[in-house]
Parts: structure tokens; C-alpha cells; sequence
């Protein structure tokens, strides 16, 4: 059973430096892939691909961190993955050409995958089902300030220093949240799973959760969610920058202030969750998402092309998108207590993995139109309300 004795706080102001290192690396170089093109003599479409590698890096480290940690233990795993994050994030201020950048994104996403599995299986090795969803949507909040602070810091970096100050910045960073997770992480795992590397446990164990009704309801629905995440995180910058021809600085601005609502939605997820319960706020969430993105849509079908027809949809998806974290998260993980690293492991690479797509499907694209971000987007919207009604409202659910 989870420990009930385990202070919340004390556990979210550790596991709080984990979660910011995702958005940091991805959303702190999106000002800086105009500057970043052209000092590297190249199309932004192909540093796109740069940022793909790092979700693809993200997605599959998670099916081998969440293994190892119910192995080994939480804090080992996180602490190597903090040391890749942080020798990545250097070397990649030194390249001189995109490809190097490729691989150096690679090792960063599959160091960003250790912070992702040990924040999620220390809170279920803690808490309860419920408990668990109030904290995902606390941590949530921190994480939903890393796009305020991120593309601002990375606009202005990038206009005064060039943008290899955006990576040096990434390595600071990683090197303190190394140093606190150092000191004062704790080991979270009841009881080390020694078989849990075995190759035919650990597809026994995929098996199982890919069975698990309950855990593919909440996995679809979040998946949704997610793509149209990364449609947004990956076609702004290119519609913004190449499109509409804002700065880097101007841009950096206007992501912040889409998140914002982001946030501020972020701020009540938790008390909606003790309040609504897990489903009823999926209800909710997926209902804005999808009005998010047709909205979106319809504007661009009309042809208004403004910076508030374009900008004011997302916000709204954003704002479900926040409400959508905690549920899903704890929903999908619910009977999985006894491999809580695995259960993160898979729902963190169908999620990261659709993120890769969409990127690169993305990328496929130049920046002379929104299309393609707006039609990704309110298909990834309508996926995610069309899984919440047809298969997560008849899963079964306990709190245990």
C-alpha cells in the first residue's frame, strides 16, 4: 500500500526540479531555431528533425528506464540520467554543424525519459490513486510555468548571446536540479523487482498493461492530447516566426502568454480533481480541447489569419490540456502499483512517441502556411474527445 506517513509537500518540492528539464530542453530552443538555422546553414524544417530526435530519444528511454528503476531503485536511474542531460546540453553549445545535433538531441531526450519515469513512479510508489492525481496536477503546475519562463529566456538569450546560450543555459540548469536531486532524493521503491529486466517479464509485463482496458482507455485519450500538445509545441514557432515574421523575442512573448491560461488552469487541476473525480474532469477537459481545436480550424477555414485567431484557439486547447495531465496520468497507472516503473514506462513512450510523429510529420512542411499545425491539431482534439466518451467513461476505476 502507498506510504500515507510520505509528507506531500516535501516530496513535490523534490520531484518539482525533475519536472521542469522536458520543457526546458524542447521549449527553451524554439525563439532560437530561426538563428540557430542560419548560423548552421540550413532550413528550420530540418532542425525540426533535431527536435524529433529528442522526442524519440524521450520515448524510448522510457521503456528502458522504467524497467530499470523497479531494478535498481529511483535514484540511481535519475541520477545518471541527470549526468547524460547535462554533458548533452554542453556539447550541444559547441556544434558547428545540424547533424552532430541530431545525436547529442537523441542522448538529451533519452535523459529527459529518467526525469519523466522516476517523477511518476515515485508518486506511485507513495501514494493513492487519488493522492497521486492531486500531486501529478501540483507538479503539473510547475511544469506549466516553464513555457512562460522558457521562450522568453531563450528569445532574449538567443537575440543578445546567439543561440548556443540557450544550451549552455540547459546545462546550468540540469547541474543544479543534479545537485538537489543528489542531496536530498530519496529512495522511493518499496522492494527492488529483480526480475523486472528479465526480457520475458518485461514483455509479459507490456502484455499485461496493453491488456489492461483501463489502462488503453486512459492511454488514448492522452495520447490525443499529447499529439495536439506537440503540434502546438512544434508548428508555433515556424507559423509565428516563418509565417507571420515575428522576432524570436516577440514570439518568445506571445508563447508565454498562451500558456498562461495553460497555467492558470494548472493552478485549479488538483483542487478540480478532489472536487469532480478523475472522470467527471476528463469530461471536462476533453470537452475544452476539442473546442480548442475547432475553433482553431473553423478560423483558418474562414481564412482569418491574425495573431488572435490563431493564438487565442490554442490557449483554449492549452486550457484543457492542463486539466487533462493529472487524470490521465493516474487513471492509466491505476492497477499498476506493483510496477509502477513499467506502467510509467509505456505510458511515457505512447505518449513521447506521438509526439515524434507529429513533429516530424511537421517538419514535413515549410513555414508558408498554418495548415498543417491546424489540422493536426483538431484531429489530435477530436481523437482525444472521441476516447474519453467511447472507451475511458466505461473503464473500470478504483482508488487504491
Amino acid at each position: 500500500m502507498p506510504q500515507s506517513d510520505v509528507p506531500f509537500l516535501r516530496t513535490f518540492y523534490v520531484l518539482s526540479g525533475l519536472t521542469i528539464l522536458g520543457p526546458l530542453a524542447f521549449e527553451t530552443f524554439l525563439p532560437a531555431l530561426e538563428d540557430a538555422a542560419k548560423d548552421l546553414n540550413t532550413e528550420v524544417s530540418t532542425l525540426l528533425i533535431t527536435i524529433a530526435m529528442m522526442q524519440v530519444g524521450t520515448a524510448s528511454g522510457q521503456i528502458i528506464y522504467g524497467p530499470l528503476s523497479d531494478r535498481f531503485g529511483r535514484r540511481p536511474v535519475i541520477l545518471g540520467g541527470m549526468f547524460v542531460f547535462i554533458l548533452s546540453s554542453f556539447l550541444s553549445s559547441l556544434i558547428t554543424s545540424p547533424e552532430p545535433l541530431y545525436i547529442l538531441r537523441l542522448f538529451q531526450g533519452l535523459a529527459v525519459a529518467s526525469t519523466m519515469i522516476i517523477f511518476r513512479s515515485a508518486i506511485r510508489d507513495l501514494f493513492s490513486v487519488n493522492q497521486g492525481a492531486r500531486m501529478y496536477s501540483y507538479l503539473y503546475i510547475v511544469l506549466a510555468t516553464m513555457p512562460l519562463v522558457g521562450p522568453i529566456s531563450g528569445g532574449f538569450l538567443t537575440e543578445i548571446f546567439g543561440w548556443r546560450s540557450v544550451f549552455i543555459l540547459m546545462g546550468c540548469i540540469g547541474s543544479l536540479v543534479f545537485l538537489v536531486c543528489l542531496i536530498f532524493f530519496r529512495e522511493t521503491l518499496p522492494a527492488k523487482d529483480y526480475q523486472a529486466i528479465t526480457p520475458d517479464i518485461v514483455i509479459a509485463n507490456f502484455t499485461e498493461m496493453l491488456r489492461d482496458r483501463t489502462f488503453l482507455s486512459f492511454l488514448f485519450c492522452g495520447m490525443g492530447a499529447y499529439g495536439g500538445l506537440f503540434a502546438i509545441l512544434a508548428g508555433l514557432a515556424p507559423v509565428m516566426m516563418g509565417f507571420m515574421g515575428e522576432t524570436p523575442s516577440i514570439f518568445g512573448i506571445q508563447f508565454a502568454i498562451v500558456m498562461a491560461a495553460h497555467l492558470v488552469a494548472a493552478l485549479f487541476a488538483g483542487q478540480l480533481i478532489r472536487t469532480l473525480g478523475i472522470k467527471n474532469l476528463l469530461y471536462l477537459a476533453t470537452g475544452i480541447i476539442s473546442i480548442g481545436g475547432i475553433l482553431l480550424l473553423v478560423l483558418a477555414l474562414a481564412d482569418i489569419t491574425t495573431r488572435t485567431s490563431i493564438l487565442g484557439p490554442i490557449s483554449i486547447f492549452l486550457i484543457g490540456f492542463a486539466l487533462t495531465v493529472g487524470p490521465m496520468t493516474a487513471g492509466a497507472m491505476s492497477n499498476f502499483q506493483h510496477m509502477a516503473g513499467r506502467a510509467a514506462s509505456l505510458l511515457g513512450f505512447f505518449q513521447q512517441g506521438t509526439g515524434a510523429l507529429v513533429t516530424l510529420w511537421l517538419g514535413s512542411f515549410d513555414a508558408g502556411t498554418q495548415m498543417p499545425m491546424v489540422l493536426t491539431l483538431a484531429g489530435c482534439s477530436f481523437f482525444s474527445f472521441a476516447s474519453f466518451h467511447l472507451l475511458v467513461r466505461q473503464a473500470p476505476l478504483k482508488d487504491k
